[in-house]
């Protein structure tokens, strides 16, 4: 399927979930699309960038370890450009593992929340305002 049918095909489910008088466009979604497209690419591009960013400063703490630990700990670690690399690369390795678990994370608590708040008993019951409150803080959490 071409970017173009795509692109249609998420504009009609959008239009056929979303009322007209809510989306306050007489059912012209085409043309707010290319900037909700945007918007999504911009967000995705600051998350990665974010995380690049974060890689390199873990990656950098990773190659330093060596010294670090033969200095102040008295250990026997070859100090050289093959070793320095490796506890790099592994610190880096455990950095986006950590990433992307935590990126499942987010997206499981999304997907069931409301399957958790459907099967909860009665005395779990919360309000709209407490049900806010936790958007609130997933969001918050996928945000940091």
């Amino acid at each position: 399927m071409p970017l173009s049918g795509l692109l249609d095909a998420v504009a009609d489910l959008i239009s056929s979930l979303v009322p007209d008088q809510f989306l306050g466009l007489g059912g012209d979604l085409y043309s707010f699309l290319p900037v909700i497209v945007f918007a999504i690419f911009v967000y995705l591009v600051y998350k990665s960038l974010k995380v690049a960013f974060r890689g390199m400063l873990v990656f950098t703490a990773g190659a330093l370890f060596p010294i670090f630990a033969n200095n102040f700990f008295g250990t026997a670690i070859a100090i050289g450009i093959d070793s320095m690399v490796s506890y790099g690369l592994l610190a880096l390795v455990l950095y986006l593992g950590y990433v992307f678990l935590g990126t499942v994370t987010t997206v499981v608590k999304v997907v069931t929340w409301p399957f958790r708040k459907l099967f909860s008993s009665s005395k779990d019951a919360v309000t709209k305002d407490e049900l806010d409150e936790e958007i609130e803080e997933i969001l918050e959490e996928e945000r940091d």
